[in-house]
């Protein structure tokens, strides 16, 4: 080991000022508050963080990264686990070359993994492509801290919004919780303990139920035959776009009136309880196509068939309605459904949300009860 100084921000800069002397290769200085940890200036001025120690008669001396990546609250906190793993009889050098991984190799690897097993896989590909690989690529996964986290949390929020940073931020636990759970790459997660940002309540846009009558009977001159069935089942069941256009015949049945989604959003399976309408929708198709294959299906009759907003935009304009995301049908049918008795728990399940927080939007837009309630204290007062 070499000189012994306090490591803090003020003389880690002396230290890059200093330098190294011509005709030396690099000069080391250990830590005063942390046993073992020391730090490696070379005369490129590159800084690097090493833990030693000798314990039982075997030497290790493990390298933990670079000052740019790792602060000292950080890799002391590090040192001190790292003695307590070899005390307890791990390498834990093993465990360091596992965090050795690339950002990208860990991206590739979850991508290939969830691919058939997550509807939104579209969407995680595009924010990996454009915003976290940009700002992760090359890093090795033990240099990803909380706090770089924390920082590009809040520029995507400044970029985008608070709840597309909120979207980042889930996507970055699922992919590091796949490298903590699945891979063992990592022992903990450098995601552990950020918070969401708060979002603000936005006016979502639905129909009211003469406005969806009005859409039904535009809806019934539309010539485009699957797109007219597709916006339909969504009126009637309320499920996802992409949940709708995934759905296959095989898994209709009949005798309980439900359908099988075999994955959503949340990457779990969810039987479709079917209404007397969506059943005859299900039905025609069945005359149409067999017993097998996709429900709504495009112009070959094989494939998937294509995103029907522009259909519905269309139907909206027709009907002399505001024109509106095939997304508002599912906020309609939400309504909808809590104005005629609905429970909030139901609704849950209908929707397939995991938390009762995602369905209790629905419940602050309609609210009869409390509506009611509200009208009793007023009629009360005489106002």
């Amino acid at each position: 080991m070499g000189k012994k100084i306090n490591f803090t921000r003020e003389n880690l800069k002396k230290i890059f000022e200093v330098g190294v002397p011509e005709g030396k290769k690099q000069l080391e200085y250990s830590d005063s508050k942390t046993s073992g940890l020391s730090l490696v200036q070379y005369p490129s001025g590159n800084q690097v963080y090493y833990f030693s120690l000798t314990y039982r008669k075997r030497r290790y001396r493990i390298k933990l990264g670079d000052t740019q990546t790792l602060k000292v609250t950080e890799v002391r906190v590090i040192a001190t686990e790292m003695r307590a793993a070899i005390q307890r009889g791990e390498n834990p050098d093993e465990t360091r070359k596992k965090a050795e991984m690339l950002f990208k190799d860990l991206v590739s690897r979850y991508q290939a993994e969830t691919k058939d097993k997550k509807i939104s896989w579209s969407s995680d590909e595009s924010k990996f492509r454009l915003h976290l690989l940009p700002a992760f690529s090359n890093y090795q996964l033990g240099a990803i801290n909380s706090s770089a986290i924390e920082k590009y949390h809040a520029q995507i929020k400044d970029k985008l919004s608070p709840a597309s940073a909120n979207r980042h931020l889930a996507l970055l636990k699922a992919l590091f919780t796949f490298a903590v759970n699945r891979l063992k790459v990592l022992k903990v997660s450098p995601t552990v303990g950020i918070a969401n940002f708060v979002e603000p309540q936005v006016k979502r846009k639905y129909f009211t139920l003469d406005e969806l009558i009005k859409l039904l009977s535009a809806l019934e001159t539309e010539s485009n035959t699957e797109a007219r069935k597709i916006l339909k089942f969504l009126i009637l069941c309320g499920c996802r776009r992409g949940t709708a256009r995934s759905i296959k015949l095989e898994n209709y049945d009949d005798h309980n009136g439900t359908i099988l989604v075999e994955m959503t959003k949340t990457g779990v399976g969810q039987y479709l309880a079917l209404s007397h309408g969506a059943t005859s929708i299900i039905k025609e198709q069945i005359e149409k196509y067999g017993k097998k294959g996709l429900v709504f299906r495009g112009i070959d009759m094989v494939s998937q068939i294509s995103c029907p907003s522009p259909i519905l935009k269309r139907v909206c304009r027709k009907a002399g309605l505001r024109e509106v995301g095939v997304h508002a049908l599912r906020h309609s049918y939400s309504v909808q459904l809590l104005e005629s008795g609905c429970s909030q728990y139901q609704l849950q399940q209908a929707l397939n949300h995991k938390c009762a927080s995602s369905t209790a939007v629905y419940s602050a837009i309609s609210n009869p009860k409390l509506s009611l309630i509200n009208n009793d204290l007023a009629h009360s007062l005489n106002l």
